[in-house]
C-alpha cells in the first residue's frame, strides 16, 4: 500500500529545525479529512490600489525559457510583464518561505524545517488589519494537511509541503484557525462558486501542472487554461483584483531572473500589454501587500523592497 509521510507535532519549533517523517495509510488521511476543519473567511478591507490579491507559483524556469513559452506570452500580453523580477535564492523552499516571512530564515534546502512561532508571517499583518486569506493548494488532501502527498493511484507527486509558504512556520501549524484556511482546490472551487474567496491569496498548483515534475509547456498550459475562465468570473475578478502570476525560482545555472505577470481588474487598461523592467524580487509580494493595506511591515526583507503600484 502507498504510503505519505506525515511530519510530527508536538515538538519544540526552532528556526531551520530538522524533525522526522513518520508514514501511515491513507486509510489515516481518509479518517483525518472527515473530521477536518476548514475555514473560508471573507472580508471588505479596501486597499490602495486594489482589493484582493492572488499570487500562484510556477516551477523552476528562466525567465528566458518561460517567455517564449506561447501560452506564457499569452497572458503576459494580457497584463503588466514584469521583465526584471527575480526569485530570492535555490531550491524552491526558501523562495515560498521568503514569499510568506519576507525571509528565508537560513533555510537552504527542501528539508523538513520548523521556524519558530515568534516569528511573524504576512498573516499576522493581515489578520491585525481585518484582512481575510487563504492559502490553496492543488490535490492537498484535506485543510490543514502537514505532510506530502502522492496520488494513490498513479504514484505522482501530488501536493507537497515544501510548496506551501506557510506550512514551515509554528505560527500556522499550532494555530488550528489558521490551518483551518490552508486549503485544497476542491475548497476553492466551492469557495468560488459561493462567492467566499478572501482578499489575500496564494495558489500552487501540484506537482505535474507546476512544470515541476514536467515542463514549462505543461505549467503554461494549465495556467493559461486555469486563470483565463477565472478572470471572466466575477466572484473571483472582483473590482481591483490583482493577480501575481510567477515561478518559484529559475534554473540553477541561471541568474535567478524569472516570468512574472500583473492580471486582473486592478490593472489599468491602459498597461495591459505593456511592460515594467523595474528590479522586483519574492520580496516585492510583501511590500506591496503592506502598502496596499497600510498592515505595517515585518521588519525583514520587505522593508527594502520594492512594490508593484
Amino acid at each position: 500500500m502507498a504510503l505519505f509521510r506525515l511530519s510530527l507535532l508536538g515538538l519544540a519549533g526552532s528556526v531551520a529545525a530538522q524533525t522526522q517523517y513518520t508514514s501511515t495509510a491513507p486509510a489515516a488521511v481518509a479518517k483525518a479529512a472527515a473530521t477536518a476543519l476548514t475555514e473560508s473567511p471573507t472580508s471588505n478591507v479596501a486597499g490602495n490600489t486594489f482589493d484582493r490579491f492572488v499570487q500562484i507559483f510556477l516551477e523552476n524556469t528562466d525567465y528566458s525559457q518561460a517567455i517564449k513559452d506561447p501560452n506564457l506570452a499569452y497572458l503576459a500580453s494580457q497584463g503588466i510583464s514584469l521583465t526584471n523580477y527575480f526569485a530570492i535564492t535555490h531550491p524552491s523552499q526558501p523562495n515560498y518561505v521568503a514569499a510568506a516571512g519576507a525571509n528565508t530564515f537560513g533555510i537552504s534546502d527542501d528539508n523538513f524545517h520548523r521556524i519558530s512561532s515568534t516569528t511573524k508571517t504576512i498573516v499576522d499583518l493581515l489578520e491585525a488589519k481585518g484582512v481575510s486569506w487563504s492559502i490553496y493548494q492543488e490535490d492537498m488532501p484535506y485543510s490543514g494537511f502537514e505532510g506530502n502527498w502522492v496520488n494513490q493511484v498513479t504514484g505522482a507527486n501530488d501536493y507537497v509541503r515544501k510548496h506551501n509558504p506557510l506550512m514551515s512556520f509554528d505560527s500556522i501549524t499550532s494555530n488550528t484557525d489558521r490551518l483551518a484556511k490552508c486549503k485544497n482546490f476542491t475548497m476553492f472551487n466551492r469557495d468560488l462558486a459561493a462567492n467566499k474567496l478572501p482578499q489575500w491569496m496564494f495558489i500552487t498548483p501540484n506537482m505535474t501542472n507546476d512544470g515541476h515534475d514536467t515542463s514549462v509547456t505543461v505549467a503554461g498550459q494549465w495556467a493559461r487554461n486555469w486563470l483565463t475562465p477565472l478572470l471572466s468570473n466575477p466572484n473571483f475578478n472582483i473590482p481591483r483584483t490583482l493577480v501575481i502570476l510567477t515561478f518559484d525560482e529559475g534554473s540553477t545555472t541561471g541568474t535567478n531572473q524569472i516570468y512574472a505577470v500583473l492580471l486582473g481588474s486592478a490593472v489599468p487598461s491602459a498597461k495591459v500589454g505593456t511592460t515594467n523592467n523595474t528590479r522586483y524580487n519574492h520580496y516585492s509580494l510583501t511590500k506591496t501587500v503592506e502598502l496596499n493595506w497600510g498592515l505595517g511591515s515585518l521588519g525583514q526583507n520587505d522593508v527594502g523592497a520594492s512594490a508593484f503600484f
